[in-house]
């Protein structure tokens, strides 16, 4: 039976919510028919007669999958729910919720960067245009204080990242290009929170020579230099990044008033 003709239906388990249910068998029948973005759902009418299901059940079921981000919902003579991409940002939210109550540092964080990012650099060293190289040089000079920087040291490690995160956009691998994303929004979240450090230049110095050896690779399409270049990289960020938060926590100790 073609796609458009096949109806999704209900595989009942009752330690599930029934609308539980009926969300898991839509989205079963999505993958099954091969739907695509922008693709309607079968009518209400139409759910709760296939799915044997009541009218709350099929629209509770409707508005968690609205709340997900794999429909959206409209009213009127040829409203109903529309099949649509879950954007980064829900992903982004979903994580963090999950991430919240669990504990997440920097050595964490680079042994999954330290995979993933020299591929990533390799993944996009044939795929980059001109306007991407234009950018990424752009973003070298706003890292630094000496070739345009802001003097505020959050604001340059946001440069650092925004580098990384032009690179996940040109991966042809949307996978990849999303574990790299997500990490870079936690380092965000974990690194560039902390107190801004003025006085560690080092930083600075390893961002602009790093980048621009990795773009001098980019440059010359040459995945395999790229893919090394990073690996130095990530090796080198690794350890700043450590001494930049064990300086932040000394300072922080030095700041602690006594007790009793």
């Amino acid at each position: 039976m073609p796609p458009s003709q096949s109806k999704p239906s209900l595989t009942r388990d009752k330690r599930v919510k029934r609308s539980d249910q009926v969300v898991d068998n839509i989205k079963r029948w999505v993958v099954q028919t091969q739907q695509q973005v922008g693709n309607k759902l079968p009518q209400e009418k139409e759910l709760i007669e296939q799915l044997g299901v009541s009218r709350g059940t099929v629209r509770e079921a409707l508005a968690a999958l609205q709340v997900q981000g794999l429909v959206a919902i409209s009213t009127g003579p040829n409203g109903g729910a529309t099949l649509t991409q879950a954007s980064y940002e829900q992903c982004l939210q979903a994580v963090s919720n999950f991430l919240y109550f669990q504990p997440v540092d920097i050595t964490m964080l680079y042994a999954l960067r330290r995979v993933v990012e020299p591929e990533l650099a390799a993944n996009v060293a044939t795929r980059l245009t001109e306007a991407d190289l234009a950018a990424l040089e752009a973003l070298i000079g706003h890292s630094h204080p000496a070739h345009g920087g802001s003097a505020d040291w959050n604001e340059r490690r946001e440069a650092d990242l925004l580098f990384h995160d032009r690179l996940a956009e040109a991966c042809s691998s949307p996978f990849l290009a999303l574990v790299c994303r997500l990490l870079n929004d936690v380092i965000r979240r974990v690194i560039i929170v902390r107190n801004a450090l003025t006085e560690f230049d080092q930083f600075d110095e390893e961002i602009v020579d790093s980048h621009t050896e990795l773009l001098d690779a980019l440059r010359a399409r040459d995945p395999a230099r790229a893919r090394e270049v990073m690996r130095v990289h990530m090796e080198h960020a690794e350890a700043l990044a450590l001494e930049a938060e064990s300086r932040v926590d000394r300072g922080s100790l030095l700041m602690k008033k006594p007790t009793g």
